[in-house]
């Protein structure tokens, strides 16, 4: 860690890199089984066709200085209240010594064009991935 020199009024004081106290970086994933590639959107949107309405997620948390947060408590939701919920046994989650713990997210009414926004929190820093429905 590099700290900078700050002149303050004549005065030189130690300033506090920029990126101190940042905490942590949440990043949100999903990801789709290999003979089904054409689900995966983006590394953190993936597609399902109805009327499957499963999908895992996974948050890897690091911290400030970009190393794998173990033992993190991830907290997960997602923008369809009434319908949407992850596993009751995955949330919470713990982050393992890789910084990620993951949760399944099971819609019980998904409905074409449907997307749902999904946040993982960690130490008040958030990571967003998106799920997606459409008719086969």
């Amino acid at each position: 860690m590099v700290a900078a020199v700050v002149a303050l009024g004549g005065v030189l004081s130690l300033a506090p890199p920029a990126n101190a106290g940042t905490g942590y970086r949440v990043t949100v994933t999903c990801s789709v089984p290999k003979l089904q590639a054409d689900r995966q959107l983006a590394s953190n949107s993936c597609l399902n066709y109805l009327p499957d309405g499963t999908q895992t997620f996974t948050a890897q948390v690091r911290n400030s200085s970009g190393s794998a947060a173990r033992g993190a408590v991830v907290r997960w939701s997602d923008s369809d209240t009434q319908d949407a919920h992850f596993r009751l046994n995955q949330n919470p989650c713990v982050t393992n010594s890789a910084g990620s713990c993951s949760a399944e997210l099971v819609d019980t009414h998904p409905k074409a064009g449907e997307k749902i926004t999904v946040t993982a929190t960690a130490q008040g820093a958030s990571g967003v991935g998106y799920l997606t429905f459409q008719r086969k």
